[in-house]
């Protein structure tokens, strides 16, 4: 299979609320943190995982697309994991890849995420409490206060997917759900599925906590290639 074309669109990454997304403890420590976020272990500031913002994308559009029961195809699954049905027409599957399917004629996935790393601001992080309130009395219930560690509101981070274009993506056809909703052939295409799934990212939020007020992010500042301001818009305006 013959690679034909490769872009590199860059982006920030905008908290529009604070943002969480876990990382591991590695000591134990007296009042320490009970979910901190994720760091750079040699930096100590937090960063956004390039797959953190992968996995949301293909999460989303496969709501969007309904890529969970396919009636009719040996790939059908309900058991919630990644689409690998590796239909011509699937966008998730040519997207992200097909998932555990080696039968997959498609080839590797199109999109690769890098870690953002932090734009602005400071690495200083916020601590958040939360607790469980007794539902009769309103008041908070014993030994149910937790905290978590977030990034600020306003933090930005500087972001970059690749795309990559292969000789059989020339007959890829997809119709945005949003923004435009224009249909799109090859490697515009690729480039209407990356907006989309974005877009979704920004309605619906990043990392954790999201129904309880974080992880609200916008998108920003497109560049594709390093130069040309990006055609497409992850915002649905």
């Amino acid at each position: 299979m013959l690679r034909t074309g490769i872009h590199i669109i860059t982006f920030i990454a905008h908290c529009e609320t604070a943002l969480h997304i876990g990382g591991s403890q590695d000591e134990m420590q007296i009042g320490g943190t009970d979910n901190p976020v994720i760091k750079n272990p040699a930096t100590d500031a937090p960063y956004i995982p390039g797959s953190s913002l992968k996995g949301k994308m293909r999460g989303e559009l496969e709501k969007e697309l309904g890529r969970f029961k396919l009636d009719g195809n040996p790939a059908d699954r309900d058991d919630g994991r990644p689409c690998g049905c590796a239909r011509e027409e699937c966008a998730v599957c040519r997207i992200f890849g097909a998932h555990y399917n080696p039968d997959s004629q498609l080839g590797p996935s199109r999109i690769l995420v890098r870690d953002g790393r932090l734009r602005s601001g400071n690495a200083v992080t916020e601590i958040k409490y939360e607790t469980a309130i007794n539902r009769i009395g309103g008041s908070a219930l014993t030994g149910t206060l937790r905290n978590s560690e977030r990034v600020p509101e306003g933090a930005e981070f500087q972001m970059e997917i690749v795309v990559q274009v292969y000789e059989n993506d020339d007959a890829f056809h997809y119709t945005r759900r949003y923004g435009d909703q224009s249909g799109y052939e090859g490697d515009d295409a690729l480039q209407a599925v990356v907006a989309d799934g974005l877009y979704l990212v920004e309605v619906t939020g990043l990392g954790g906590g999201i129904s309880r007020g974080s992880g609200q992010v916008s998108f920003r500042d497109f560049k594709l290639d390093g130069s040309s301001e990006w055609q497409f818009r992850s915002s649905g305006s």
